[in-house]
């Protein structure tokens, strides 16, 4: 483990950010006892109060939990804490991810008819115009990414339903996140073949060929997250 001296500027801020760092890189571990608050004052070389009010913010991010007279611990971050915008999406694991993928085809492959059936000559213009942005960031995951769920995102807004734009809204960090780990593994090529054709159905007000696109499109995504684990695993 590779702490830092502390500037003494924003010493606790600094803190913060470096304990949230060893926690989101898996340098701490979920389950895993922190050192005490005195060990962690010695190592950074800072002051009792200022590890305290850091543990205190990475408790109320939902990084930690202090138990009674045992001291701080890593929290195993649950796939329903996805729903907590505070939380940073690398800390997410596959059995997440899957989660998100599947979370994803339940609502995404019925919204998707509702988004042909009520798309506008602007929506089709828009999701043209996004997709022509991903075609230009081939080669850098998190741009990419970021335009795969404009992409998705601007589908959501076509339903009219504000319960699916408010939803997806909710799990917008989330979902892109789960867009680069995808793109990473599967490369540009399937988003890029998926959304022009999203694009066809659009334009045709065919819902029925939209949701059939959106899912296989996802379960693309869900097949390379099962090869990944598979050989995780070394099946």
């Amino acid at each position: 483990m590779s702490i830092k001296p502390i500037k003494k500027v924003n010493v606790s801020e600094q803190v913060f950010e470096q304990m949230k760092g060893l926690l989101t890189k898996g340098e701490w571990k979920p389950g895993e006892k922190l050192p005490s608050e005195n060990e962690l004052a010695e190592k950074f070389g800072v002051s009792r109060i200022t590890i305290r009010q850091a543990l205190q913010k990475l408790n109320v991010l939902g990084l930690l939990e202090t138990r009674l007279g045992e001291g701080s611990f890593v929290r195993e971050i649950e796939p329903g804490d996805s729903m907590n915008a505070l939380l940073p999406a690398v800390l997410f694991n596959r059995d997440m991810l899957m989660q998100v993928e599947e979370f994803r085809e339940i609502v995404e492959v019925e919204s998707v008819k509702l988004a042909a059936e009520r798309a506008s000559a602007e929506d089709i213009a828009s999701l043209r115009q996004i997709l022509q942005r991903m075609e230009k960031c081939q080669g850098n995951p998190k741009k990419f990414g970021a335009a795969d769920l404009e992409f998705h995102m601007k589908l959501g807004e076509m339903t009219q339903n504000d319960l699916v734009v408010k939803t997806e809204g909710i799990l917008q960090s989330t979902l892109q996140e789960a867009m680069e780990d995808i793109v990473e593994g599967v490369g540009y090529a399937p988003g890029i073949h998926y959304h022009g054709q999203l694009i066809e159905a659009m334009e045709q007000h065919d819902g029925r060929r939209a949701a059939s696109i959106m899912k296989e499109h996802l379960s693309n995504n869900k097949n390379f997250i099962i090869k990944e684990e598979e050989i995780k695993d070394g099946l």
